[in-house]
């Protein structure tokens, strides 16, 4: 049975409606903007990998039509705020050393995406892909040991009147459906053989959070809050042939900002030794929470979750 091959790709390209450049070039920003970073291509394990016929609309203080896929990157100066990106067209990812060859693959990501871009600030912006082939897992923009993980969070409804004083700082999200994905480039692994328990530890490099669906300011303000922070989780197995994983945990370091992600009934294939699997896996039914210091938590389960750990 061929395995996956699965890649980071934060694809999109250039240009107004009324036309583009060929050449990526650095724009010069004026006062009240920040800069969209737009790579088109991404590598992964030595292959590398471009969106073709895609165009973008991008929403917000600005308006704004990507179309032009000519280019590698494009850096496109936007005046601050939230912003919302939706990716239209007959899209397709082909190789970059077989052009005109469609490479099979599946949308990840939230669609449309949103962001919040700060003045003076370069943001990038990523679309997820995985990609079926025949070899190990491998993710990342450049490197083969990122990961991600993904789903849409159905919020809880608040039961009975909102508070008005003061204000639900959560009101915004209160019985709705949020798609998002968490990815990170790279993770150090470390195996601890615990008698009852194969364990492996898992470290990741910086962190970008990304949510789907209309922009609100709630999620913008988590989105920024853990943009760089790492992310520390755990994979259990044993040798009775299942694993699972331990609280995921995200806090900034004043403890302002959290989100848990309760893992520990998606359930892990292990190795012979007992140790969990890293490969892609789904799951169902994950219970969630965001978390403030004094303004409160919504909290809700996720559905149609994909995690690859590494």
């Amino acid at each position: 049975m061929q395995g996956l091959k699965w890649f980071v790709g934060a694809l999109a390209l250039l240009a107004l409606a009324c036309g583009g450049v060929s050449e990526p070039s650095t724009p010069v920003l004026r006062d009240g903007e920040g800069l969209l970073e737009l790579p088109l291509v991404s590598t992964s394990a030595g292959r590398s990998y471009k969106l073709v016929g895609a165009t973008f609309a991008i929403t917000g203080p600005q308006n704004a039509t990507l179309t032009d896929t000519s280019t590698d990157s494009v850096m496109l100066p936007l005046i601050a705020g939230t912003y919302s990106i939706q990716m239209n067209g007959d899209w397709h990812v082909e190789r970059t050393d077989a052009p005109g060859v469609t490479v099979p693959v599946t949308l990840v990501s939230p669609n449309p995406m949103r962001f919040t871009l700060g003045e003076g600030e370069t943001q990038p912006v990523r679309f997820l892909f995985k990609v079926p082939g025949d070899g190990t897992v491998n993710v990342g923009i450049g490197v083969d040991s990122g990961g991600w993980i993904s789903g849409t969070i159905q919020f809880d409804a608040y039961d009975g009147p909102l508070p008005a004083d003061p204000p639900d700082y959560f009101a915004e999200l209160r019985g709705k459906s949020v798609p998002f994905v968490i990815t990170f480039e790279s993770a150090t692994l470390t195996r601890v053989d615990d008698y009852w328990t194969k364990q492996v530890e898992v470290q990741t490099s910086p962190i970008t959070v990304q949510f789907g669906g209309a922009p609100t300011v709630v999620l913008q303000q988590f989105a920024s809050a853990f943009r760089g922070l790492p992310l520390s989780f755990t994979l259990m197995g044993s040798t009775q042939g299942s694993g699972w994983m331990s609280m995921m945990h995200i806090q900034t370091a004043s403890g302002g900002f959290n989100w848990d992600l309760d893992m520990s009934r998606a359930m892990l294939d292990v190795d012979a030794e007992g140790f969990p699997l890293l490969k892609p896996f789904s799951f169902n039914q994950v219970n969630t929470m965001l978390f403030r210091q004094y303004m409160g938590n919504a909290s809700g389960i996720v559905s149609n979750g994909t995690f690859a750990p590494r």
